[in-house]
């Protein structure tokens, strides 16, 4: 009886060493993207294609409040839990930056996801992180919550 599951149990920690040396690969040292320090060296190349890169990322508050109304609109909250509890987008999904990694099998892979922090640098991280396991329809909100409100979005407590 136990040998299905030693099996079962080989086969997920392959995968899981897998993802974890994409991870490491892409991020460095840091076992989690969300760990990855703010003021870590990168390399000049890196940056620049990094910077090419996010407008492709990104969506406007308005884009989104479009979208919704014609399709479904997974929201996912990458701050920490103090940002979380000051308010959120309604219906939003609370998946912290060091969570990401452990969690990212939560998300609907059949609507369109929408990521959102702050400044947009860790929602960004995060959508890089989605789209490397295969999320294409993946973007951050660009402006963050600031941007929402702006744009006549809902924020609940």
């Amino acid at each position: 009886m136990n040998l299905p599951l030693t099996v079962a149990s080989r086969a997920a920690k392959a995968f899981q060493d897998r993802e974890d040396a994409k991870t490491r690969e892409r991020y460095g040292a840091a076992v989690d993207p969300g760990l990855v320090s703010a003021g870590a060296q990168v390399a000049p190349d890196v940056i620049n294609a990094t910077v090419a890169d996010d407008a492709e990322l990104t969506m406007t508050a308005a884009a989104v409040l479009a979208a919704a109304k014609t399709r479904p609109v997974a929201y996912v909250d990458v701050r920490g839990a103090a940002d979380w509890s000051g308010g959120h987008l309604r219906g939003a999904l609370h998946m912290p930056m060091a969570e990401v990694n452990m969690r990212v099998s939560e998300l609907p892979w059949d609507q369109l996801v929408v990521a959102y922090c702050d400044d947009g640098a860790t929602s960004t991280q995060a959508v890089r992180f989605f789209r490397e396991r295969g999320m294409e329809d993946t973007f951050v909100l660009a402006g963050g919550l600031v941007a929402w409100r702006a744009a006549g979005g809902e924020v609940a407590r």
